[in-house]
């Protein structure tokens, strides 16, 4: 999946964000150095003003604890009132017990049970540590001190403020300067960009971008007017050629498509050819040779016998007929080489007058099977008038002559479209077919057999049992092949057939070649 490009950023805005984040960096980072150089000096401050403020306290209250004077010594830590940040004191005697507190409404368990060492240092946002109070060499016990750190907080604060308007009125110079200066180096820029966007917009090679100072950006456009120069005098040379080109390409084709055309009639040619002589190698090696042996075998017999005249009369019969059947099968074959040779024009065929002109010729057999036809929305087809009446009347004398009861035929024209059909290789999905659906209630036929009836000289029954040639199927196929179209059956014992033939709605004639 294609990535979405961010949109881009245009120039001016891209040196004055450059100018603005680097004036703003420096400000920072100065703010930022004072600020921890503040941070850290306060810090030291607080801790020097209270380690004094200690031993001044720590001073005025030897005489409190050298006495156990408790009055003395609240007295003195009350001292403390006068520094706003004192948040607790207390005085520990020389046993380490809390000898009086400041203020007395902070509970003694919030103060350390016992002193630890001198010093002070910052735990959870106080400054607290221990003083020892001495007299001479005398330890009379330590004070306690615990300071906020509200002094440090609003320094900063002030500070915040002080650095947040600095850097307002800074950046907002900067912008101001950057403003006016960024105009010398982006215009040039600008100017080119446009040039280029007109050129690839246009495709037009003939425009150039005006010079307007000698530096960096001014090699800039003499290097982009050459490059401007020599694509267009390269397109003026490739438009030659490809016009040359395109000319011998159209004549190559034109003799390469007639090349292919001459070499698919010559393959068609071939094919055909063999295919025809391996058909009628079939017939002579099979279906002709075998009436001819009855024939050679009955004479032999009638030439031995001639003495019984009733047998002679008997094998003469059966002579006949196997004559009679070699000369049917030598007619179907000639029948189906014409039928492979024969190129009529193409007419507009009523399917309703075509099945009449059936119904009138199979008159006889319809009523002595007592058969019933059919026929559902039968449309004008554009066709060989000769060939389809062949078509229909191979498959409804079928239907007739496969029977073992009654025959019901239905006959059924649809228009489907090439998409929905599942078509042979070579006919185009991209057109209407008319479906011509045959059916019928005969004895059927296993399915495996379905493309082998269509085959010349295939049946699937005894000659005894169903006469015929073989032929009537493969004329069918022909037939529609004929006609650009092709034929499918469906079938299943004891249930009747059905054949499907499919044939363009708007056709065009198939060109016979002569072999």
């Amino acid at each position: 999946m294609e990535t979405k490009r961010p949109k881009a950023t245009p120039i001016q805005r891209q040196l004055m964000r450059a100018m603005l984040l680097t004036s703003g960096l420096a400000l920072l980072l100065t703010c930022a150095a004072f600020f921890i150089y503040e941070y850290v000096t306060f810090r030291q401050t607080l801790k020097s003003q209270l380690t004094a403020l200690g031993e001044i306290i720590a001073a005025n209250s030897t005489a409190a604890l050298a006495f156990d004077s408790v009055e003395d010594a609240e007295e003195t830590l009350r001292a403390l009132q006068a520094n706003r940040h004192i948040v607790a004191a207390g005085l520990y005697d020389k046993q380490g017990q809390l000898f009086a507190t400041f203020p007395a409404e902070v509970p003694e368990k919030q103060f350390p049970p016992s002193p630890l060492a001198p010093g002070y240092r910052f735990t959870g946002g106080y400054l607290e540590g221990f003083q020892p109070v001495v007299q001479g060499s005398t330890r009379l016990g330590s004070l306690y001190l615990k300071s906020d750190m509200q002094a440090m907080y609003e320094r900063f604060r002030r500070y915040g403020l002080i650095v947040a308007m600095v850097l307002g009125v800074s950046l907002g110079l900067t912008y101001l300067l950057s403003r006016r200066l960024q105009v010398a180096i982006s215009r040039p820029i600008l100017n080119l960009a446009h040039v280029a966007t007109q050129v690839s917009r246009d495709h037009n090679y003939t425009v150039r971008a005006t010079k307007s100072q000698e530096d960096e950006v001014g090699l800039l456009t003499d290097a982009f007017n050459h490059m401007l120069t020599e694509i267009d005098r390269q397109n003026t040379e490739i438009l030659v050629w490809n016009q040359q080109l395109e000319e011998k390409i159209r004549e190559r084709t034109r003799e390469l498509e007639q090349a292919n055309a001459e070499l698919t009639v010559v393959n068609g040619k071939l094919i055909k050819s063999n295919r025809d002589l391996e058909q009628f190698a079939y017939v002579a090696s099979h279906d002709l040779q075998e009436p001819l042996r009855k024939i050679q075998t009955f004479a032999q017999l009638a030439e031995t016998n001639s003495g019984d005249p009733s047998l002679t009369r008997q094998y003469l019969s059966k002579i006949y007929a196997s004559a009679e059947r070699m000369g049917a099968l030598i007619k179907s074959v000639l029948h189906y080489s014409r039928l492979s040779n024969v190129s009529e024009p193409f007419a507009q065929v009523d399917l309703n007058q075509v099945i009449e002109h059936i119904q009138a010729d199979f008159e006889l057999l319809m009523l002595e099977k007592k058969a019933t036809l059919i026929t559902e929305g039968l449309p004008v087809i554009q066709g060989i008038p000769l060939q389809i009446n062949q078509l229909f009347a191979n498959l409804i004398h079928n239907a007739l002559k496969f029977c073992d009861k009654p025959p019901c035929i239905i006959i059924r024209a649809t228009t489907r479209a090439g998409n929905q059909l599942s078509l042979p290789e070579g006919l185009p999905a991209s057109m209407d077919y008319v479906e011509l659906m045959v059916a019928d209630n005969g004895i059927g036929f296993n399915a495996d057999y379905s493309r082998k009836i269509f085959t010349i000289f295939q049946r699937l029954h005894t000659q005894k049992e169903y006469p015929g040639t073989g032929i009537g199927l493969a004329l069918c196929k022909k037939i529609v092949d004929n006609h650009s179209g092709t034929i499918t059956v469906q079938s299943e014992v004891g249930k009747g057939t059905t054949f499907f033939v499919y044939l363009p709605a708007s056709p065009q004639p198939v060109v016979h070649v002569q072999v």
